[in-house]
């Protein structure tokens, strides 16, 4: 109809009858003129819209489409009548019931024999099913992107002809790098060799989708551990499609349990050896005994190689072994040698210079040590360490260190582990040592004096011109000792105001006439001592300035000792040292021997109630009172005095 004018008559020249022709089209068919008057419409618009002829001879066009679809369709009409132009859009068509119809539609210009245009001609396709597939397709495409996992499609020769931004990602490459680049080349040479086998499969039938873990070869050369899926598109293995996941985290997570189940087993193995270390040392008798047991054990595990337990020297300050076990590959004598020129301090001395352990995840790469330690240890196979003191108290009684033959054998929880042994094995050594200084017959006499006001004793005998006098001392819970003292010259009020304002005590009370029950920590030079091993008997605080006696065994490491109480106290000084037999003495030896069989919870708790007049009538403390001290319940110390007391009495009536 394009071309030519408005027909008044429903026949053509030829004699067909045009709205026959028109009706034949299997799309909706339409004309309008330029003042949006249908003039012709084929069968198809009533069947769609649900219209009469009658109804849509009186319509306008604009009726048939969406309210805000109008403003685009007449811009196109306008297109048409104004420059002559054809135009396609798409727009729903509204059906007499309220239907929407997505629709293509197209409109020519009609002109009449001047070429002026008179009118619009055109078609309406039902797209409905086209728009489903492009719905679809987009649905697909938003998948095929927002996935977190890499997407990919290979044509016949295996090149990318498709990958989303998540598989572009985890290569390196951009996008239109990879598309057409052959899947090889981002493929490790182990994982291209399973994938090949795989497909092969498939094309055999007896597999129907590949799955496989590899390493992903990304543009910078590093590689990518991967789980890769791929199947055929077809039944004739034209193309593939595959999906790849990133395994990373996974295999992190997986190898992080694998490390924790080692370790509980390690940690089990550790535990049981603490164990029967625990009940071999209950039965030694002597220092080198209880080092000798503690490496033997540790060498003989299968956890470890080689165990040894050392101490400062006292002339020339290296570290000097007292036992060892075990096989070390010449660890030592390695280790030994890069310390000679003095530039470098091997852990076993730090760890006795502070008392801190010192873990080594791999020896022959740990800048800690020189060069030519670690190619030397690396000719071994020891490859891991750690050291851990040997102390109780403030006293460090040695160094313990232990090789293994794997990397990182010392976790958190080992090194953990390790440390608690190494105050278990201090303990013991600090019990021997104390048993050995109890039935010494000779012993090392210290005697210091001190004016440092730092101390309470000292400072409260300045200020007031009084006189303190140690009566007794319990040591209690950890870096605090309960002392009995006897304070005259200060009213008992000015003692009690001053020990509250004392950082260096924790409790004090006054147990009858002048003697104080008084809980000293921090800032004490006869905790210090006590904590260094050294046995007090003599204590006294007058005009300013202290008098302290000590005994040590003769073997003690007597400048380490004094030099420590110099360091926290700085006005003080060694005035008398003398080495001098002990009398004998037949009471303190039954006494010692009944110590043995108090545990130290009765003994303490025994004594504390003795000192403090539990035992007398009146009693000048009562039950409550002694426990508070202790930082006991009343209920725990009556059972310890109770089984004391039993002991005691069968040790009197049994002998």
């Amino acid at each position: 109809m394009s071309n030519r004018k408005w027909k008044q008559t429903e026949y053509s020249e030829g004699g067909v009858f045009e709205k026959d022709l028109y009706d034949t089209l299997p799309d909706v068919f339409y004309a309008i003129d330029r003042r949006w008057r249908p003039r012709r419409w084929n069968d198809r618009l009533p069947e769609r819209t649900g219209y009469t002829d009658e109804e849509i001879a009186e319509m306008h066009p604009l009726e048939f489409i969406a309210d805000e679809e109008r403003e685009e369709v007449v811009k196109a009409a306008l297109a048409v009548f104004e420059r002559g132009e054809t135009r396609t859009y798409d727009a729903h068509l509204l059906t007499k019931d309220g239907d929407r119809i997505p629709y293509e539609f197209n409109g020519s210009p009609i002109t009449d024999e001047e070429g002026t245009v008179v009118g619009l001609a055109g078609t309406g396709r039902n797209i409905s099913e086209r728009k489903e597939r492009e719905q679809e397709l987009q649905r697909y495409e938003t998948l095929f992107e927002t996935v977190d996992d890499g997407i990919y499609a290979l044509d016949s020769d295996l090149r990318f002809v498709a990958v989303n931004d998540a598989f572009a990602s985890m290569t390196g490459y951009d996008r239109d790098r990879l598309l057409g680049m052959h899947a090889s080349v981002i493929s490790s040479d182990a994982g291209w060799e399973r994938g090949v086998e795989q497909a092969t499969e498939m094309v055999e039938g007896s597999r129907k989708v590949a799955a496989l873990e590899s390493e992903l070869v990304r543009a910078d050369g590093t590689l990518l551990p991967v789980e890769t899926r791929f199947t055929f598109l077809s039944d004739e293995a034209e193309a593939v499609v595959g999906v790849t996941r990133d395994v990373t985290e996974r295999r992190e997570r997986e190898r992080t349990l694998r490390q924790q189940r080692d370790e509980l087993r390690t940690l089990d193995r550790i535990n049981s050896l603490i164990r029967e270390l625990v009940l071999a040392l209950a039965s030694t008798a002597t220092r080198d005994e209880v080092e000798r047991t503690v490496c033997t054990r540790l060498a003989d595990s299968n956890l470890y190689r080689f165990a040894w337990i050392g101490e400062r020297d006292r002339t020339t300050g290296s570290v000097a072994q007292r036992s060892r076990a075990g096989i070390d590959d010449g660890a030592w004598d390695i280790i030994e040698a890069g310390t000679e020129d003095g530039a470098w301090e091997r852990p076993a001395s730090v760890v006795l210079r502070t008392g801190t352990p010192v873990v080594v995840d791999d020896i022959a790469t740990d800048s800690r040590y020189p060069e030519s330690v670690q190619e030397a240890i690396a000719d071994t196979d020891i490859q891991s360490g750690i050291a851990v003191p040997l102390a109780h108290g403030k006293t460090i009684y040695g160094v313990l260190v232990v090789y293994a033959t794997r990397p990182g054998a010392f976790s958190e929880r080992e090194a953990a582990g390790f440390e608690a042994l190494g105050e278990l094995v201090g303990f013991v050594i600090d019990a021997v040592e104390s048993k050995r200084l109890l039935h010494a017959d000779r012993v090392v006499e210290l005697e210091f004096r001190l004016t440092d006001e730092t101390a309470f004793f000292t400072s409260i005998s300045a200020q007031f011109d009084a006189t303190c006098v140690l009566q007794e001392m319990i040591p209690s819970r950890r870096e605090t000792l309960l002392e009995y003292v006897h304070i005259e010259g200060i009213p008992e009020r000015e003692v009690v105001r001053l020990a509250e304002q004392s950082d260096a005590v924790r409790h004090v009370r006054l147990v009858g006439g002048t003697l104080f029950e008084i809980t000293v920590a921090g800032a004490s030079p006869v905790l210090s001592l006590i904590e260094r091993g050294a046995s007090i008997t003599k204590a006294v605080a007058e005009d300013g300035e202290a008098h302290i006696v000590a005994e040590l065994p003769p073997d003690a490491d007597v400048r380490g000792i004094v030099e420590a109480l110099e360091d926290e106290f700085p006005d003080s000084e060694l005035v008398g040292k003398r080495e001098r037999e002990r009398p004998a003495r037949t009471v303190d030896e039954s006494r010692a021997e009944l110590e043995v069989d108090l545990t130290e919870r009765q003994s303490i708790a025994l004594r504390s109630a003795y000192v403090a007049g539990y035992f007398d009538w009146p009693r000048e403390s009562t039950a409550e009172e002694v426990a508070d001290a202790l930082g006991v319940t009343s209920a725990t110390l009556h059972q310890h005095v109770r089984k004391a007391e039993k002991k005691l009495l069968a040790a009197f009536f049994e002998e």
